[in-house]
């Protein structure tokens, strides 16, 4: 079994769920509707997590905060796959963020 990080999966129209399987959280993303968001967050942390938000125009929102304000970053894709991607590689505490560009959006909040 691959070990997993200790998160909360949340989002619009999911029911909160602790410790979710790579299952839940594929059917969270690529069930996804638009003007939606899903959340993965570490346990304990609500400063760190990947988000996305499926905007109105159907583009995919992504954005990761590793902690501090300073590291907290966002991409644009069309790609649920992508985002999937990205959420199972996040809850695996793998190399992930390598597959976009990022832009640094700490300036924002």
């Amino acid at each position: 079994m691959t070990d997993h990080r200790r998160a909360v999966l949340e989002g619009t129209r999911i029911r909160r769920t602790t410790t979710p399987t790579d299952a839940q959280v594929e059917s969270a993303v690529l069930g996804m509707a638009r003007d939606s968001v899903v959340v993965l967050s570490e346990v304990g942390d609500d400063h760190t997590y990947i988000q996305v938000w499926q905007r109105p125009d159907g583009l995919y929102q992504l954005e990761h905060r590793a902690g501090s304000p300073v590291e907290h970053f966002q991409t644009m894709t069309v790609s649920a796959e992508k985002v999937h991607t990205a959420f199972v590689g996040w809850l695996r505490d793998e190399d992930w963020a390598g597959a976009f560009t990022w832009k640094e959006i700490s300036e924002l909040f």
